[in-house]
């Protein structure tokens, strides 16, 4: 799903996609932590999170929990993981909910939570997001400075997604995936 949403964005605001080494680099991402952070150091600031009870595991114990308390009116969890590209974080998706969520109550579910956290990600990331619609996730909200992408959608009825890529590694991984293709085509031939 992710995948198709990348290529719906990429085709929707294809100019700005093609970000090249000259731009401004922005790797800045949340509560201290960056793109191009180092794995050790991750998992070490996680861990002194943890141990001043800023940052617990998530529920299934495959992400990092924080407590979003003050910024919506309602506690929201946000949760998150990395993606890491030569041991460094490359791409960082994280989720929202409402802490209140249930399928009973609509009043939390993740269509009621992307409109209250648009307004979150442009105090934090400034006010220039741009909104494109997608055939069937509907609004995506997304930005591009420098080398950052921030994507922002409905993931599904509980959970709004937020996906931070380093477009310069991106366009690294492309590159060698269509290497590897192009590769395995002539070797068939």
């Amino acid at each position: 799903m992710f995948f198709g949403v990348l290529c719906f964005l990429l085709a929707d605001c294809g100019k700005f996609a093609g970000a090249n080494e000259d731009d401004k680099k922005n790797d800045s991402l949340f509560l201290g932590i960056s793109l191009g952070m180092e794995r050790k150091a991750f998992y070490d600031y996680c861990w002194e999170q943890n141990k001043k009870k800023l940052f617990i595991h998530g529920p299934t114990n495959q992400n990092v929990q924080y407590q979003l308390l003050n910024e919506l009116e309602e506690p929201v969890a946000m949760r998150f993981y990395p993606t890491f590209y030569e041991d460094k974080i490359y791409e960082m998706p994280v989720t929202f909910t409402y802490e209140a969520w249930a399928p009973w109550n609509r009043r939390f579910w993740a269509d009621s939570l992307l409109v209250h956290m648009v307004p979150v990600f442009k105090r934090w990331y400034g006010d220039d997001f741009k909104k494109s619609k997608h055939p069937t996730m509907g609004d995506i909200y997304y930005k591009i400075d420098g080398t950052r992408r921030i994507n922002l959608f409905r993931k599904d009825d509980q959970y709004v997604q937020a996906v931070f890529t380093d477009l310069k590694v991106e366009r690294k991984l492309k590159a060698v995936r269509t290497e590897k293709i192009k590769a395995e085509s002539e070797r068939k031939q």
